[in-house]
């Protein structure tokens, strides 16, 4: 017996506790708000995978978004209409340091947009969160499959392993003339005495075909222009290492 009291006025203690002096947190609040905040924020996380394009995309990333949005549901509802336990949380949170750089801005924005999702499903406006929601993740794929914003420049990544006695320029712009649209040294680093590592930012052209008569017979044709680049560096002996990264997949030789 004296275990089933303890366990009730734990629990109530605990949800009155919670809430402000006009409106006690029930039970009930609590896992609603835990629904609504796990499943917006899971949708956001699809979204946000769905939507991804770079060659940056990270598993956790994805993860700490639907555990951020439970995290802020979870804290509108301690602090409440509470003055003292807002200040509170922000002096506490203020030591906190973070140190991982995010390599997308649009990385930051999936961030607030699951924050304001938080603390609407944290503040009871179940409603605003999933019109937040859909009109968020709709918008994202809108952007997304329609291209808003791109220029028209499929832009990749070459890496190359090249020798620190040959001149790179001399050997690579006929090659990168005959194969890209666009090309810029993005950054070259050292790997040894002998050996640099060489990464260009560039623009391949567009498939082409080639219509040649031979005995009545017409033959198409296609030529890549990726494969052509990376069987022309394959011909120098001396270069390793190339890996052409185009954001979904990458080819090496």
């Amino acid at each position: 017996m004296w275990l089933d009291d303890f366990l009730r006025k734990f629990i109530e203690d605990s949800f009155l506790s919670l809430g402000s002096i006009i409106s006690p947190i029930e039970i009930t609040d609590v896992i609603i708000v835990f629904f609504w905040s796990i499943i917006l924020s899971i949708l956001i996380g699809i979204t946000y995978r769905g939507t991804h394009r770079s060659i940056s995309y990270s598993q956790n990333f994805t993860q700490t978004l639907v555990l951020l949005g439970v995290i802020v549901g979870m804290i509108m509802i301690i602090i409440g209409t509470d003055i003292a336990r807002a200040f509170t949380l922000v002096g506490a949170l203020s030591i906190v340091r973070f140190r991982n750089a995010l390599k997308e801005t649009r990385d930051v924005g999936f961030i607030f947009f699951v924050m304001a999702v938080g603390m609407a499903c944290g503040t009871r406006f179940y409603l605003v969160g999933i019109m937040l929601t859909t009109v968020g993740c709709s918008l994202m794929y809108f952007m997304t499959y329609g291209k808003f914003g791109a220029k028209g420049l499929a832009q990749d990544i070459i890496e190359l392993d090249f020798p620190v006695s040959e001149d790179y320029s001399l050997i690579l712009s006929p090659i990168f003339v005959r194969h890209l649209k666009y090309y810029t040294m993005l950054g070259i680093d050292s790997i040894d005495e002998n050996t640099n590592r060489i990464s260009f930012i560039v623009t391949f052209k567009k498939k082409s075909k080639l219509l040649s008569f031979k005995k009545g017979e017409e033959i198409s044709k296609k030529l890549d222009s990726k494969v052509g680049l990376l069987s022309d560096i394959q011909k120098i002996s001396y270069i390793s290492n190339v890996k052409v990264i185009d954001g979904s997949n990458s080819v090496e030789i």
